[in-house]
């Protein structure tokens, strides 16, 4: 009775050790029982493990073209944006845009930027010089987009933070072939500000 419990309890603790997690804070290039932001990532052959890294490579080149799309949305709701805007400008004469223009610049002369900054007062009136604001629905989807394209980004920060070679070779190869394939023909621009941000 007490062997047959003994070895009963000693295999249940090698099959238990087996089928732990390798998880380490520092560079490592583990493959079988490797675990990645849950227990229910866990690889447990070296196909699997392949799989991943195959999987970890289409996720960064997702993100690379979802940044891409985000940004030829905002070019496309500005651009019907400003159509909208010269249909208009032509039916009104010259002499209102003038006083309006005046008006606006007395406005933002007289105030305080600091004040006007402190009193959220660009969270309620446009900001932009050339008056180009997205309808409500036009900015429910970009901060839908942004939210999806910000959770894509931390999940990849957190594959990188397991220190896994294999899989940060597979992000660094999704991230090129990302940017080669998806900004061929963007144009170039001064004003990068909008990629400044966490994992782009």
């Amino acid at each position: 009775m007490d062997m047959s419990s003994m070895d009963m309890s000693s295999s249940n603790s090698t099959t238990s050790t087996a089928a732990a997690c390798k998880i380490s804070m520092l560079w490592n290039w583990y493959t079988v029982d490797t675990c990645f932001i849950a227990n229910s990532w866990h690889v447990r052959s070296k196909g699997g493990f392949a799989g991943s890294c195959i999987g970890v490579f289409f996720l960064v080149l997702a993100s690379q073209w979802l940044h891409r799309f985000c940004r030829e949305l905002d070019i496309a709701i500005a651009e019907k944006h400003r159509a909208v805007q010269q249909v208009r400008s032509s039916k009104s004469t010259s002499s209102d845009e003038e006083i309006a223009a005046i008006s606006k610049l007395s406005r933002n002369s007289s105030s305080n930027p600091y004040v006007m900054t402190m009193g959220h007062s660009w969270l309620f009136t446009s900001s932009s010089t050339s008056g180009i604001i997205p309808t409500f629905p036009e900015q429910l989807l970009r901060s839908v987009l942004y939210t999806v394209e910000w959770g894509v980004s931390y999940i990849i920060m957190l594959l990188f933070m397991y220190y896994n070679g294999y899989i940060i070779i597979s992000c660094i190869l999704g991230a090129f072939v990302g940017k080669l394939l998806f900004t061929m023909n963007e144009p170039l621009s001064c004003n990068d500000e909008e990629d400044r941000k966490c994992c782009k």
